[in-house]
């Protein structure tokens, strides 16, 4: 893969031209200071890239011309669902912007008990920036999928659809969980997972309790405790060692 600029273009056509606005257009002519000839990729977040030639500069738009589209998959070969305490700050924008760059396919703010971090759905920007940080980070690493970043979920609401995942993952630090690499052994098949890393004083007993009614299995990563945002990047990483990359667990 060349080292060509990377835009997102979500309607993007199979052939003829397209036109980029917004923030895309902004960083392609003002900060890249890209001009008529220089060729690019496109992609639309649903799986297919494009090379284009850019033909017109405007002030605050580009015309370009598509040279080739192809449906284009680096993608893990599970899909990933990652629920989430909100940590405070940027911790929370470096949780996005890493996890989307391994590959999570959705990921779901979640509040727990414990949760230090709580806000109103209504209002917040919060969510609308953490979706940008999931374009920024597909453009970065070369993925034509971008992470859905969902509502924010109550926990007792979550549990309510753990049904719709083959294996539903509930992350703890405590000595009597099961390694998350055994209980990888015993589902190394699966398509779908849902993995849930509460607030830094973690999850309560009653919140452990009702995921484990659910169906939810309680895993280990280390025998430490780790900040929100090491242990989710953590546990992607481990599991796209496990599954995404045809990797066998013995």
């Amino acid at each position: 893969m060349s080292r060509w600029e990377r835009f997102y273009c979500p309607s993007l056509p199979k052939e003829g031209e397209a036109w980029i606005g917004g923030g895309e257009a902004h960083h392609m002519l003002h900060v890249l200071r890209l001009k008529p000839g220089q060729r690019v990729y496109l992609f639309d977040g649903r799986g297919m890239e494009a090379t284009a030639r850019i033909l017109e500069t405007r002030k605050d738009s580009a015309r370009l011309e598509i040279e080739n589209s192809v449906p284009v998959n680096r993608e893990a070969r599970i899909a990933i669902t990652l629920a989430f305490s909100i940590p405070k700050g940027q911790r929370a924008e470096m949780l996005v912007e890493k996890t989307c760059e391994l590959g999570v396919s959705k990921l779901i703010p979640m509040e727990c008990h414990r949760s230090v971090v709580k806000f109103k759905k209504e209002g917040s920007h919060k969510l609308e920036k953490w979706r940008r940080i999931a374009i920024e980070a597909s453009k970065q690493c070369g993925r034509t999928y971008i992470t859905e970043v969902e509502e924010i979920t109550p926990f007792s609401a979550l549990l309510e659809e753990t049904g719709r995942y083959e294996l539903s993952l509930i992350a703890s630090p405590g000595l009597g969980e099961r390694p998350l690499k055994e209980v990888v052994r015993e589902h190394n098949e699966i398509k779908t997972l849902l993995c849930m890393t509460g607030p830094e004083g973690g999850f309560t007993e009653e919140e452990l309790e009702r995921a484990k009614g659910s169906g939810s299995l309680q895993v280990s990563i280390v025998p430490r405790i780790l900040r929100i945002e090491t242990a989710a990047i953590a546990l992607m990483s481990m599991l796209l060692f496990a599954y995404g990359f045809q990797f066998k667990c013995k």
